[in-house]
């Protein structure tokens, strides 16, 4: 894929994330990988557009290009230029090839980063992070022996404005599985449950809401009645 046909896919998300959240934030501690390994950047999956704010983060934020692993990229193709790869759940085969190919990305150039969902689905929020085989990410581990993990939870909340914000945190970078994945994103998708993101890194400015953009005082003699 072309660096050209890349920057303008980049560019599209940009512009479309900027319609659908009044911001992006990053809460808590600043602290991410260095950039001279690859990293696994695992997270949970609440919301639609989980894959494509850390899409962003990656490539506009923290300069890195990145996979990220689409279950239904057939049908969604567009997301190629992305850094999107085939992940079929029917495919056994297809899954490898895409392994492979990340491992090779990985070391061609040590800088990439990869966008994981270890809940394997897009779930409501209310329900949590979901459980998965503790051994998921060890066993990935085994293939991508060189690279760094950094855990990110997300969250969409701010839904009393017109448009919500979307607020992310990281927990500290590992070298290693450890097994206890899930225990770590749900401790930080708690702490992003106290906390209005108000103080945090703005990563992105969406759309402000009307009433912070408009003052329509001028029309109250047209229709508010004054008591006589």
């Amino acid at each position: 894929m072309s660096r050209l046909a890349r920057r303008a896919a980049y560019g599209l998300l940009a512009r479309t994330l900027k319609r659908m959240f009044r911001r992006v934030v990053w809460v808590g501690e600043w602290s991410p990988p260095p950039v001279d390994r690859p990293t696994v950047i695992y997270a949970n999956h609440h919301a639609f557009y989980d894959g494509q704010l850390l899409a962003l983060l990656c490539e506009r934020v923290l300069r890195r290009p990145t996979v990220v692993w689409v279950e239904e990229l057939d049908r969604f193709p567009f997301l190629a230029p992305l850094g999107a790869l085939r992940f079929p759940r029917d495919d056994p085969a297809a899954r490898m090839v895409t392994i492979r190919r990340t491992a090779r990305l990985m070391q061609t150039d040590p800088s990439t980063a990869m966008v994981y969902f270890p809940e394997g689905h897009l779930h409501a929020m209310e329900e949590g992070v979901a459980s998965f085989p503790s051994d998921r990410l060890p066993r990935l581990a085994r293939i991508f022996e060189t690279v760094t993990w950094w855990p990110i939870a997300l969250r969409v909340t701010g839904w009393n404005e017109a448009w919500p914000t979307a607020l992310l945190a990281g927990g500290k970078v590992h070298q290693y599985p450890t097994g206890r994945e899930r225990e770590t994103l749900q401790q930080l998708l708690d702490q992003l449950h106290s906390d209005s993101g108000e103080s945090g890194r703005v990563l992105l400015d969406g759309r402000v809401s009307p009433h912070e953009r408009w003052d329509m005082s001028w029309m109250r003699r047209l229709f508010v009645t004054e008591p006589k």
